[in-house]
């Protein structure tokens, strides 16, 4: 039951956070991006959740996968792409000044509802 309603965890979790990173993506308004900030997030953390009792459930089927020198080095690959992306983005340049506007409209936008 308890696995079951893991792997359910995470599709449902995966078809959310896919749906909403492409549509924020494609429609490329900042309005539907902070309407979706939240649907995303959540959903982000839910999956991450999944993910990790999914993990823990099929350790040992994953380390037979990675028995396989293909699938390992297209894991390590993957894995270098996703630390590249991640160093990017946290060296982004940001503007302090642009942020504290935002984040003060979300502040005002959120007391609204």
């Amino acid at each position: 039951m308890f696995r079951n309603c893991v792997s359910i965890t995470l599709v449902i979790s995966f078809i959310a956070l896919g749906a909403s990173g492409v549509l924020m993506t494609i429609l490329n308004s900042f309005t539907f991006q902070l309407q979706m900030h939240p649907v995303h997030k959540i959903f982000g953390i839910i999956m991450a959740l999944a993910g990790c009792f999914h993990i823990y459930l099929n350790f040992n089927p994953i380390k037979r996968y990675l028995k396989n020198k293909k699938v390992l080095v297209f894991g390590v690959i993957l894995s270098i792409f996703l630390i590249f992306l991640v160093a990017i983005g946290l060296n982004k340049p940001m503007d302090p000044t642009g942020i504290e506007k935002i984040e003060r409209l979300m502040s005002q936008l959120e007391s609204k509802q």
